[in-house]
């Protein structure tokens, strides 16, 4: 942990130094530390092989347990399914082996490389576009499924990806997001122990500024349950369930009983997961 906090740190202070564009840095964020589950300091973060992507694949579902246990990628065979954010491919490929009609989105030239890399040495057949998720390029109603893993948060106007969302979603479609719970015992426990134990609240942080030193990319924004709803029905995008998740793999609190830890990660954790449907016409 403290690696990745150095790494993260070091990685937001050269980008904020640089006099380009508020999306630019986060795009330039995510080019430098692509999103590929390999060691954050590592050298080598760039998969080449089918047996890397394999290894992907299972990080990438062992770490997020509310894909692995409650949710079926084929239930959308045949669908035309658009992931916004598809980083390594993982995801995207999912939906192409469950038979769907992919195409992946990502705002950085790395994540487009490695997807088609993915979907190639696997043998599948995914449209693969590098596109900022706060200006889709695609006909309205286009797109049965809209897909997005932990991606529309580190946008520098998340408000506005969902807008996108709705606008190339078909009437009637369906889709599922996951951003940050700032409800969560992350949140605040993590808050307060740099806020307080070290110092930041005496260098003029706040809890959500403090999030900068531990959390992914070069901006990141948490929303509450009802936030979220709030937020998307703005766009006609009507929640059917909205719920917390915990990335697995890891314990939270190693020193409390692991019965009382999974509570926490159900009722508290970091992840807030959106099942949406497309109601009607946005005005």
């Amino acid at each position: 942990m403290k690696n990745k906090v150095k790494v993260m740190k070091k990685t937001i202070d050269v980008i904020s130094k640089k006099n380009i564009e508020k999306q630019d840095k986060n795009k330039l964020w995510w080019e430098t530390l692509p999103m590929t589950y390999a060691d954050w300091e590592s050298n080598e973060r760039i998969p080449k092989t089918k047996e890397d992507f394999e290894k992907i694949e299972k990080l990438f579902l062992d770490g997020n347990p509310y894909l692995k246990e409650k949710f079926n990628f084929k239930d959308y065979s045949k669908k035309q399914v658009l992931e916004i954010g598809c980083g390594s491919g993982a995801a995207s490929c999912l939906f192409a082996k469950a038979e769907a009609i992919v195409t992946a989105v990502d705002i950085t030239e790395n994540a487009i490389k490695i997807t088609e890399r993915n979907a190639k040495v696997n043998k599948l057949k995914i449209k693969v576009i590098q596109q900022d998720a706060e200006k889709l390029n695609f006909k309205d109603k286009t797109f049965d499924y809209v897909f997005s893993w932990g991606v529309l948060h580190h946008s520098k106007d998340t408000l506005k990806t969902f807008e996108e969302v709705s606008k190339v979603l078909k009437e009637g479609g369906e889709g599922l997001i996951m951003v940050y719970n700032k409800n969560s015992a992350r949140y605040y426990i993590n808050g307060l122990y740099w806020l307080i134990l070290k110092g930041k609240m005496f260098k003029g942080y706040n809890l959500k500024k403090v999030q900068d030193f531990y959390t992914d990319g070069y901006y990141h924004r948490h929303f509450t349950p009802k936030e979220l709803r709030t937020e998307l029905k703005k766009v006609n995008l009507v929640c059917s369930r909205v719920e917390p998740t915990h990335m697995g793999g890891y314990r939270m609190l190693p020193n409390i009983p692991l019965n009382l830890e999974n509570w926490i990660k159900r009722k508290y954790g970091w992840l807030l997961v959106a099942r949406f449907k497309k109601e009607g016409s946005a005005k």
